[in-house]
């Protein structure tokens, strides 16, 4: 009878510590990016707090239901590249900066063109409010790192400050030059509310469609970044592309330790 319950126990203590352990691998369930998502499958994410969506995909009465599960819905808004299949690349072609490299549907954009700023502000914008989103996940304000000038600098802020008067919380997705700037210059809460950074500690290979791990080199970097952004009270959430089981643990204690949240990504496609 002895030996029958030791084995009881054991079994029973194998799988309380299978189960934490298993849980040590599980990335963060409370935020998600789905940008490449369909509209069936997105109306099915339960298991999220906050999401990331492409706004197009969803009308007023999806996000009605979506917050009726306690979820908290950011619309994606390229605002420094221009796309190919948006219906507005017709008019706004002429007026790119250059190719985007490894995303060849895309091309930079010239931010300080008036007429995209009221594409991004007063059309774009005002349907994601009207919508019933949150907030605002802002795309490609790298625009400035690849071409570091005031001009685009200006741009960028007049598109942030222009959307502020919706009243939605806006997140920078990568942008750390611009991020950096703006915290120098004393006025990024003016325009953002956090970051959300690609990539801390996985790299993505384009050439042979695969994932890696950062560099020490880089991964140092943009640590000591997102602890300049926390610094500034800005919120912070990291995305990773598959990521492994060992990386996972580590990636998850560093948030932990720093109040952020992360997701990991399987595929570039966010779907």
């Amino acid at each position: 009878m002895k030996k029958f319950v030791l084995i009881v126990v054991a079994v029973v203590c194998g799988l309380v510590l299978f189960a934490f352990a298993k849980a040590d691998f599980m990335a963060d369930k409370y935020y998600g990016v789905f940008i490449g998502i369909s509209k069936e499958d997105g109306m099915k994410l339960n298991n999220y707090k906050v999401l990331v969506l492409e706004p197009t995909e969803f009308n007023k009465d999806d996000i009605k239901k979506l917050h009726e599960k306690n979820k908290k819905i950011y619309a994606y808004l390229n605002i420094g590249a221009l796309e190919n299949y948006r219906p507005y690349y017709e008019e706004f072609k002429d007026k790119t900066l250059g190719t985007y490299e490894n995303w060849k549907d895309e091309s930079w954009m010239d931010v300080s063109d008036k007429n995209w700023q009221d594409l991004i502000v007063d059309d774009l914008g005002k349907s994601i409010a009207d919508k019933g989103f949150d907030g605002f996940f802002i795309d490609n304000c790298d625009v400035y790192y690849q071409f570091e000038n005031e001009k685009i600098f200006g741009g960028l802020c007049s598109i942030l400050k222009g959307i502020r008067k919706y009243n939605l919380n806006i997140i920078i997705n990568g942008g750390d030059t611009f991020v950096s700037k703006c915290i120098d210059e004393k006025n990024a809460k003016e325009m953002f509310d956090g970051v959300n950074q690609e990539c801390v500690f996985t790299d993505i290979d384009f050439e042979h469609k695969t994932y890696t791990e950062k560099s020490m080199e880089e991964r140092g970097y943009f640590i000591k970044y997102l602890e300049n952004v926390k610094s500034q009270g800005l919120k912070v959430y990291i995305l990773e592309y598959g990521a492994n089981k060992s990386m996972l643990r580590e990636i998850k204690n560093f948030c932990n330790e720093n109040g952020f949240h992360f997701y990991n990504a399987k595929s570039l496609e966010l779907s």
